[in-house]
């Protein structure tokens, strides 16, 4: 028994690990940077285990028919896909991609393009990887199958605790945002500071980030929000950064103005570090 859950879970890993790489290769060349995609701070994305596995049982009977794979796999992994953006927007109160703007979607959540990149990697993964791993898993012993399954776990698990963690500090982060930013709402209107977009773009042309640069009240105001986003313990930057980097498109459900705003403090932080450093 446990060695069957070893080797189903083997698979998972390596197909999430697979995944990944793609996600990573396909979001990073237009970006002409490294992303590391994925809910996870490990280089796997949990969605392709799940969803090569799904498409392997079901698909398997239908092998011989290239077509047929094709199209059932399209269903199969928009399903998957729609269903995963739906669980998570409802855990975390975001919606973490979002193909509004490509043609033929469904909610944001699944779009044709996508979903016709993945039947075509459905077909790659019935003819040409999935016979190349299973070859692989099935050169180890039962002993290393289990071994190599237990320590996976292990890391898998933790990082998926850690990760959640992560982003329940996130999305506190952005509710201390909101209240900062709702403590000085007036006086900012006072000062015509009265969109989140006019604040955003005030605390992306901070010069610094310390009061003793206060030129003028308005500036004042935006550097003492800003300090308030710093002085908040519910901060993990680097953390932040990277749920942010990894999915540029997140909205979120309750405060999205509080999302752009500390996108903004972000982005002027980690310039101000590198200026540092490189100085």
């Amino acid at each position: 028994m446990y060695y069957n859950l070893s080797l189903l879970f083997v698979y998972f890993f390596l197909y999430a690990i697979i995944g990944w790489m793609c996600e990573v290769v396909y979001c990073s060349i237009p970006e002409k940077k490294f992303i590391n995609r994925g809910f996870l701070n490990g280089p796997y994305c949990p969605i392709y285990g799940v969803g090569a596995l799904i498409i392997i049982m079901f698909l398997m009977p239908y092998v011989s028919d290239p077509i047929l794979v094709f199209f059932i796999g399209i269903i199969l992994t928009s399903t998957l896909e729609y269903v995963t953006s739906w669980g998570m927007e409802k855990l975390f109160h975001a919606k973490w991609w979002d193909y509004s703007d490509h043609k033929f979607n469904i909610n944001g959540r699944v779009c044709l393009l996508n979903s016709f990149l993945f039947g075509l990697l459905c077909v790659i993964l019935m003819y040409v990887v999935h016979p190349i791993v299973n070859d692989l898993v099935n050169s180890f012993s039962a002993f290393w199958i289990q071994v190599i399954a237990t320590i996976a776990a292990v890391f898998f698990v933790s990082d998926l605790v850690e990760s959640t963690r992560e982003t329940v500090s996130f999305n506190k982060k952005l509710g201390s945002v909101y209240e900062a930013t709702t403590e000085l709402k007036d006086h900012l209107k006072e000062k015509g500071i009265t969109t989140a977009h006019e604040v955003t773009a005030k605390v992306r042309d901070l010069k610094d980030g310390t009061l003793t640069e206060a030129k003028d009240s308005a500036h004042h105001l935006i550097v003492s929000l800003t300090n308030r986003i710093s002085e908040n313990k519910v901060i993990n930057r680097y953390s932040h950064r990277r749920i942010m980097n990894a999915f540029p498109k997140m909205s979120h459900l309750n405060h999205q103005t509080s999302l752009e705003i500390y996108k903004a403090f972000m982005e002027k932080n980690k310039a101000k570090h590198t200026k540092i450093d490189a100085n």
